[in-house]
């Protein structure tokens, strides 16, 4: 257009930016209003020789400078359809508001290329609506997602007319290259568009035209800002709102997923309680899941994928979302029948002791009845009836007990000493090392780190042994917690898994510190201290199980329903009644931990629903974390977050659930809510099981069978307890049903407080479960990748990125901290460190390109986050200093921008 030629490359055309100064003659300089036109050519946008990721942030920087220093911007498009040129009008839009922010007012015209007709200009009046449309949609969201007020269209960004600003140009060529003349009228758009551009004095008559100096000024405060990343570069365009959208129909789908997966868990679990079934298989739990949910949310899926307004954007994550979509499936159902195999084999494990406490029962049924018939004829009272039953039961219990030999504890210490001497039989005075445990855990740098790393050690961080001792002491008692809530027995398979989580959790720790390395001695040390210093807990649940499964502590918790049942028959109580007091005064522990199972469940979906930290992604989740925590002002608390946000997420969704339950009258809703629908269930299986009973003629037994059978679905019920009334003679079945919704009630009624610590599952497990995802952090900055697929394949990404200095990082050779970013740090040579060895420290950049851990994270900053964790750094300056042993001095030292940041005004920015 202007007679210049800039250097061009294949495919990408123009590479970076390319300026040429061309001065007007003088003749025109006063018309014009101006004595130099600077041209400035940049490559496209969007290149595909770029990958995806790296392309956002670069076309992103690209359109931000070049509109930055620009008074006007021609944005060429090949083209008439604006859904062609979606992704070069986000770049621009972003760009203008960021340089409305800094009170910079360029102008923008579009060139269409490549339009076939001649007379697209009149013919695309609907085109050019739609253009506008898209660029008002654009600035309203990059206005809502930067927090700036007053946008609601484009021209609120800058001034541009639709009428003027937008050009259509045909084809270069009439007909087929390469015979086909030049086209004439393109020469005429061409002169048309250097005309709007140099009379821009004309219809923008307030614009002032930049001096030699003002404009040096302004390249280079502009790109100063954009190294220190004053610009939000990671704009959310229609792309990642897309994505964003998809993110949370996704999080929606798998909860539903997780909810029919936990209810039938639940289903399944009872069932096995109440010995009505005695394994599952994979098989025929994954037809009932895709027949029962799997399938339908399948086709909500591929209507979303189809549908939806985006859908050639959703095209790009269809293959991802349909693949997690199924591993969840399977992993769901896999953890479903561990959970019920497990099961299995403890039922099997006390079964002997199950059918002795059936034997005792009938033993003592048939003793009550026996001496009750001989005292109906002397008329007792209460009282007098207790003291015969108390004779009874003294007598009795003696019996059982002198009978009864109950198999001896084992000595857990010697069964771990003899796994712990086995399984590291290759590391040297292992036995020496067991049997001198002192119960202190001693490191040493030389025998437990690898020796090339000592020296990174030393300068780096000293205080990384704490941090994965406590990592691995807080895996290993979650585990073992969670064996002691199950009340089971000791088992030596307990002592290899607690082994296992070990190696687990070191590795996790290893890998997210990129090139820390423990040796086997450390791992072998640290095993034999954890294993033998839970001992003691896992000999005390042993005798638990013990002393609970003994014959006498099931009997001594029936005592009060054997003593009604004796009054019962001594008063000569018909059998309806008996059979009836008997019945619900031993369903009655079941129905509770049924309903607190079903108002754990009930907890979670009501948080997941309408708490806003769980209602969408586990990105949504760590913004509301941060807000938390900024509140709180705790700096115990944002370290925790910052070393072990495991561990703290789930902290964080326990108080949330803590403070849910705080609500009484909400929680005993809930609860009086699922009771009722359990009491409902029972008066229904009650219902079927007499007209089975009247329809077949049958007895006392047949109903129990059918009773329990339609209620082990909802509650453990054992139909093998159950023995002792299975002979009672009832005959009016009508009145039997009556007399057992009444007796139901009375034994309900009272209990309609819960205590949440009595519940069986808690909530938290269900939310945290929901909204994980992988745990590695940025070796930089600690930052938590945001993918939600633990394991995932692929590199770890992370969108909020934060200052080296919470990481520990400082200058070489000084106590300074180092204060950057990591987009600055991977960019620039600079030397920092950790050490990779003993005698060199390598730059941030050769460290990423060096194809190890580093070079896997996508490095994109964000705004907001920044400014959050700048006021940080200044609200705790003398606590991160006492903590590192470093300073934020020199180069590190605090500008004085970041003081300015306040905590209302980044939690404004966060969420």
């Amino acid at each position: 257009m202007f007679g210049v030629q800039f250097s061009v490359s294949a495919g990408r055309c123009t590479r970076g930016a390319f300026m040429q100064l061309i001065p007007v003659d003088s003749s025109i300089r006063n018309q014009l209003g101006y004595d130099f036109v600077l041209i400035v050519d940049t490559e496209g946008l969007r290149s595909p020789e770029l990958s995806t990721k790296t392309s956002v942030n670069h076309d992103n920087e690209l359109a931000t400078f070049i509109i930055g220093i620009s008074d006007i911007t021609v944005i060429n498009i090949m083209g008439e359809n604006p859904s062609e040129m979606q992704d070069i009008l986000q770049n621009c839009v972003q760009a203008f508001l960021g340089m409305k922010q800094v009170k910079i007012t360029p102008s923008c015209i579009f060139v269409h290329q490549n339009v076939a007709d001649a007379s697209a200009g009149q013919k695309n009046i609907e085109e050019r609506r739609r253009l506008l449309q898209k660029l008002d949609n654009m600035a309203t969201i990059a206005a809502k997602e930067e927090s700036i007020d007053g946008i609601n269209e484009f021209s609120d960004v800058i001034q541009f007319d639709i009428e003027s600003q937008v050009f259509y140009f045909k084809n270069l060529l009439e007909g087929d290259p390469p015979m086909a003349p030049p086209n004439p009228s393109y020469s005429q758009n061409v002169q048309e568009l250097k005309t709007k551009l140099l009379t821009i004095a004309e219809w923008k008559p307030e614009h002032k035209f930049s001096s030699f100096s003002e404009f040096r000024s302004r390249v280079g405060d502009l790109w100063k800002a954009l190294l220190q990343e004053n610009f939000v570069f990671s704009f959310r365009n229609t792309v990642i709102m897309v994505y964003t959208s998809l993110e949370e129909k996704y999080t929606a789908w798998t909860w539903e997923l997780r909810k029919y997966a936990l209810e039938m868990q639940s289903k399944l679990c009872n069932q096995i309680g109440s010995n009505l079934i005695q394994d599952v298989n994979v098989p025929d739990l994954m037809e009932d899941f895709n027949n029962q949910v799997y399938n339908q949310l399948q086709q909500e899926l591929q209507k979303y994928f189809t549908e939806d307004k985006h859908r050639e954007t959703l095209i790009t994550w269809r293959a991802d979302i349909d693949k997690r979509f199924c591993n969840l499936r399977t992993e769901l159902i896999d953890g479903t029948v561990k959970k019920c195999k497990e099961l299995v084999i403890f039922k099997k494990n006390i079964s002997a002791l199950d059918h002795k406490k059936t034997e005792y029962t009938a033993q003592l049924t048939k003793l009550s009845k026996t001496i009750a018939s001989n005292l109906k004829t002397q008329r007792l009272d209460d009282m007098q009836v207790t003291k015969e039953f108390d004779k009874l039961w003294m007598n009795w219990t003696a019996d059982v007990d002198k009978a009864y030999t109950p198999n001896e504890c084992v000595n857990v210490k010697a069964v771990v000493e003899i796994i712990l001497m086995k399984y590291f039989e290759k590391q040297p005075n292992v036995f020496q090392k067991i049997i001198g445990e002192t119960g202190m855990f001693e490191f040493n740098k030389k025998k437990h780190v690898s020796q090339t790393l000592i020296q990174m050690i030393t300068q780096w961080r000293q205080d990384f042994s704490n941090q994965v001792q406590q990592e691995v002491n807080h895996a290993v008692t979650k585990y073992v917690t969670a064996k002691e809530k199950s009340k089971e027995d000791f088992n030596e398979s307990f002592i290899y898994e607690i082994l296992k989580t070990i190696e687990m959790t070191i590795a996790e720790y290893e890998h997210s510190t990129g090139k820390l390395k423990f040796t086997n001695e450390f791992k072998a040390d640290l095993s034999i201290h954890i294993c033998l210093k839970y001992v003691s807990r896992l000999q005390r649940m042993q005798e638990i199980f013990k002393t609970s499964n003994h014959p006498l502590t099931h009997l001594e918790s029936q005592r009060d329903n054997y003593l009604q049942a004796f009054r019962n028959y001594c008063k000569g109580a018909n059998s309806v009644t008996i059979f009836v007091d008997f019945l619900c005064k031993h369903i009655k522990p079941g129905v509770l931990l049924a309903v607190n199972d079903k108002t754990s469940q009930h907890i979670a979906s009501k948080m997941k629903s309408n708490n806003p930290a769980f209602n969408s992604n586990r990105s949504n989740l760590e913004n509301h974390i941060m807000k938390h925590l900024a509140i709180k002002e705790d700096f115990s608390s944002f370290a925790e977050y910052i070393n072990f946000p495991k561990r703290y997420f789930e902290r964080f969704i326990q108080e949330e659930m803590d403070n849910f339950c705080n609500d009484t009258g909400k929680l005993r809703m809930m609860h009086e809510e699922n009771l009722g629908t359990l009491k409902n269930q029972i008066l229904s299986a009650s219902t079927e099981a007499t007209r089975e009973v009247e329809d077949k003629k049958g007895n006392a037994s047949m109903w129990l069978d059918c009773f329990c059978k339609t209620l082990g679905e909802h509650m453990v019920i054992k139909r093998n307890e159950l023995h002792t009334i299975e002979n009672e003679d009832i005959e009016d079945w009508q009145f039997f049903k009556d007399v057992m919704a009444k007796s139901l009630d009375e034994i309900l009624k009272d209990e309609k407080a819960i205590d949440m610590e009595t519940l069986r599952k808690k909530p938290t497990e269900y939310l945290f479960n929901q909204l994980q995802g992988c745990w590695e952090q940025c070796p930089f900055c600690k930052a938590i990748c945001t993918n939600t697929i633990p394991n995932h394949d692929g590199e770890h990404s992370v969108t909020f990125h934060r200052c080296d200095a919470l990481a520990g990082w400082h200058y070489e050779g000084t106590d300074h901290f180092s204060i950057n970013f990591c987009t600055t740090d991977v960019s620039s040579d600079e030397k920092l460190f950790p050490r990779c060895n003993e005698n060199e420290s390598i730059p941030y950049k050769t460290y990423r390109k060096a194809g190890d851990p580093y070079n896997k994270w996508n490095i994109t900053p964000d705004g907001s986050v920044q400014r959050y964790w700048k006021w940080f750094i200044c609200k705790f300056q003398e606590q991160l200093e006492n903590k590192y042993k470093y300073k934020f001095v020199g180069r590190g030292a605090i500008p004085n921008e970041w003081k300015t940041f306040t905590k209302e005004s980044v939690l404004a920015e966060l969420i």
